[in-house]
């Protein structure tokens, strides 16, 4: 029997969703590019970077800093160029990220004070940014990246601008904390050039004025639509710039909106947490269509997407979940809510050695024991909290399997501690290192208690010894081969980069955005592409018994590789027929999976091996846990090629992949060259296997969807997991027109 520890003592909770931003315009007569991306800003300062597809996946996360926020993002996104990601948080800086390292590539002062709203043009050559001294400031990108220059000042008035859009690229359009919408020209040709042109007023609500919280341009009817204050919703012809319709829908302020691509659907949310729908009428008028109550607290953003294959409309705010909603049947139709905690970017270590359960956020390190007692509510201690000075947050942390040595890894500097117990608590004593301490880290895992490796934010991989005598030893870099670039690659640059780690002994495997998989020999440094499985891998785990390396992709497809082929690379004797890369399991059952996991539209984030039969493993995702036989197949499904979803605005429904090679018409993308692996990569019918069709048990398959939200599942020792949840109800989160008021 084995014992599970609920474990709801970690107090970790995502911040606030402040800001949302599509990589691409609407477009409803092209298939979705390989490239669409969704940006999230929150308000401790980290961006993350959702994909679509396969009912949306976390790939990248750009981490925030100390008294960070994020209040705006815009997306730059011109063909032949890579993608360019900027955002605004509470200062007079704009800010530039570079996509491939997650750093700030560039950050442009303003000089005209606080900086509270953001726009990009048509064009994609300029940015309008809205100060709190009433001035409007754009900015020339059209440098390429890291290039922002001095555009103009436009004529500066006495109200915040609290939202800004163009009209192409001759016109901004702000709203502003005075109850007012104000255009200003800069059409180059225009005598006016810098001036406002018009000033348009919103209704007064008692002796405060209004604040215009959004305002939207719609090109093809020539209107611009605003929220404020008020609660209301109005539409303004913007060449005589008049009230056309006015709407007071919300019971309180009205924080974004948007717009479908036919400009037929305007959707505003805010404080009141509904999201409005308003349609055009056979007389070309606005009507209030329909709205909808999902949100718990306010909604801060909204933004729209569609293609042929694209339906979203996704909002997020101060219940920090991402719903997304079809634009197409948004009164009546599905909907999806996001999980309070998705931890694609892990925050939480287990260390069986000594019973620890290990937390980092922000710049924050808490450590827990674990009693034996799992029935016992109180069957844990905080044993230490360690706060760093800096103010970079924590990338990524690491222990030694014997829970004395711990590892933090931020983005320019690496910091190692000893662990001491004493007195039910841990001693904390800084080990020097310089070449850590002057080199960042985004991934690491410890091989054996003082060797360690590691992935920098510049993606190289390394090997060191803490203990070494030597003191000026340094670290072995281990030579990985360049992955192909693609228009994938090009367009993103992180799609070459490493995202998964895990070692085990002296085999290290890493995989990268691409979903290229590498397994690597560290006594001979020794490296080999195993295979290039053409989706987002989520989880990796090595299982020394099976000789395996068994991953999991966004598709919820389990893969199992052999490192037969790393051990005929790394002999000097090698037999003349080649191995396959998949094992005979493999081979049966990845598209054999169980619809339990084949329909979960939540991903696995995690797997290891049991500790007592090493021919299992467990799986978990962020509303689930699995435990799979690898030593019995999954009975073999004789069905058709699956259907295509059906459009119900949840995931992208059109023939578009998920990585652009230029070589979709060519058999041999992918390095293999037996029939059975393409079958496998290609999500072909398998073959039948007699003599194993076994039925499906709970020896072979064990699924269990009671727990909410898991943070981490692991082992903390023989016939005895963890699993550490965070469950919404037990985050404190400020209820409904409960917020702190804005003060000018």
């Amino acid at each position: 029997m084995t014992l599970v520890h609920r474990s709801r003592f970690v107090d970790y909770t995502p911040a606030n969703i402040t800001a949302l931003a599509f990589s691409h315009r609407s477009c409803d007569e092209k298939l979705t590019p390989s490239d669409l991306r969704l940006a999230v800003g929150r308000a401790d300062g980290s961006i993350e970077v959702w994909n679509p597809r396969h009912d949306w996946f976390q790939e990248q996360l750009l981490e925030g800093g100390a008294d960070r926020t994020v209040e705006g993002l815009c997306w730059c996104n011109i063909p032949g160029e890579p993608l360019r990601l900027f955002s605004i948080g509470g200062s007079t800086v704009v800010t530039e990220w570079d996509l491939t390292t997650g750093l700030p590539l560039k950050n442009y002062d303003c000089n005209a004070g606080v900086i509270w709203s953001i726009a990009i043009n048509e064009a994609g050559d300029k940015l309008a940014v809205g100060c709190d001294n009433g001035t409007v400031v754009t900015i020339n990108i059209a440098g390429g990246a890291g290039i922002l220059e001095h555009d103009t000042i436009l004529m500066r008035q006495e109200a915040r601008v609290l939202s800004l859009a163009w009209n192409r690229n001759d016109y901004i359009i702000g709203g502003c904390s005075d109850g007012r919408i104000r255009i200003w020209s800069v059409k180059s040709s225009d005598e006016n050039r810098g001036r406002i042109t018009h000033t348009m007023r919103v209704d007064k609500s008692g002796r405060e004025s209004t604040l215009v919280w959004s305002v939207l341009y719609l090109p093809g009817k020539n209107t611009i639509v605003s929220g404020d204050s008020t609660g209301s919703v109005k539409f303004w012809n913007f060449h005589y710039a008049t009230l056309t319709q006015s709407f007071k829908s919300h019971e309180a302020d009205v924080l974004c909106l948007a717009a479908d691509v036919n400009e037929s659907n305007i959707f505003s949310a805010g404080v009141d947490r509904k999201i409005f729908q308003y349609s055009t009428d056979k007389s070309n008028k606005w009507i209030n269509a329909s709205n909808r109550l999902l949100h718990g607290n306010d909604i801060r953003a909204l933004c729209a997407y569609q293609s042929k294959g694209a339906d979203f409309l996704v909002s997020g705010g101060v219940d920090k979940t991402l719903f997304i909603n079809p634009i197409s049947s948004f009164a009546d139709g599905r909907y999806r809510k996001m999980p309070f905690v998705v931890p694609y970017n892990k925050n939480i270590l287990i260390n069986r050695s000594q019973r620890l359960v290990v937390c980092w956020e922000g710049a924050t390190v808490k450590i827990w024991t674990l009693g034996d007692d799992p029935n016992n509510e109180k069957n844990y201690k905080l044993v230490c909290k360690l706060v760093l000075k800096d103010e970079q947050n924590i990338h990524t942390c690491a222990m030694s399997p014997d829970g004395q040595v711990l590892l933090v890894g931020r983005a320019t500097t690496t910091k190692v501690f000893h662990l001491q117990p004493m007195d039910n608590k841990l001693k904390v004593t800084k080990l020097d290192n310089d070449f850590l301490f002057a080199t960042g880290c985004k991934l690491a895992k410890f091989i054996d208690n003082s060797k360690i490796i590691i992935c920098t934010v510049d993606d190289e991989l390394m090997t060191l010894d803490l203990e070494a005598e030597d003191e000026d030893e340094k670290p072995e870099h281990v030579e990985l081969e360049e992955p192909q670039n693609t228009k994938s690659s090009f367009k993103i640059p992180y799609m070459n980069n490493i995202n998964q780690l895990e070692v085990l002994d002296s085999v290290a495997v890493v995989s990268r955005y691409c979903g290229i998989v590498t397994a690597i020999d560290l006594k001979s440094k020794v490296s080999k592409n195993l295979v290039h499985l053409m989706n987002f891998v989520t989880s990796i785990s090595i299982n020394e018994t099976r000789g395996s390396i068994i991953l999991t992709t966004a598709e919820n497809k389990i893969y199992e590789l052999s490192l037969q082929l790393l051990i005929e690379d790394s002999s000097t004797e090698k037999d003349g027929e080649e191995s396959s890369v998949f094992t005979p399991w493999s081979k049966r059952n990845t598209e054999n999976i169980p619809k339990q996991l084949k329909n979960m539209r939540q991903k696995c984030l995690g797997l290891f091996v049991d500790s007592v039969n090493e021919e299992r493993m467990w799986m978990w995702g962020a509303t689930w846990i699995c435990r799979i036989d690898f030593s019995k197949d999954f009975p073999v499904i004789t069905r058709k090629k699956s259907k295509k979803h059906g459009r119900d605005g949840l995931t992208i429904t059109d023939e578009s992949n998920y990585m652009n090679n230029e070589l979709e018409d060519e058999e041999d993308d992918v390095e293999m060259e037996l029939d059975e692996d393409l079958d496998i990569l290609k999500g072909g019918k398998m073959k039948t296997i007699t003599g194993n069709n076994n039925k499906l048990t709970q020896e072979a398959f064990y699924f269990n969807e009671k727990y909410r939200h898991i943070l981490s599942f692991g082992i903390i020792s023989d016939n005895e997991l963890v699993v550490v949840e965070r469950p919404p109800i037990m985050a404190e989160a400020q209820k409904a027109f409960q917020q702190p008021k804005f003060h000018f």
